[in-house]
């Protein structure tokens, strides 16, 4: 599929685990905002879109908010 123009998509899955929204912030760059499963961010790195050091850094992230959670409780 060839697409021009486009200046944002909307993807929610079939589970719905996952429900992302892309903006375009610049030629061929963009904002992505939402909620990302597992598998989904799995299938995103794999296919080039997300790195995997990104994906490490936000697990790390993700983990210390965890941590900071359960303390606070």
């Amino acid at each position: 599929m060839n697409a021009r123009d486009v200046l944002g998509i909307i993807y929610n899955s079939k589970s719905g685990n996952t429900s992302l929204k892309w903006r375009q912030t610049r030629r061929m760059e963009g904002k992505v905002t939402g909620e990302a499963s597992p598998n989904s961010l799995t299938n995103l790195a794999e296919s080039g879109v997300l790195t995997l050091d990104w994906v490490e850094n936000y697990l790390k992230k993700k983990s210390q908010e965890e941590k900071t959670t359960e303390t606070t409780n």
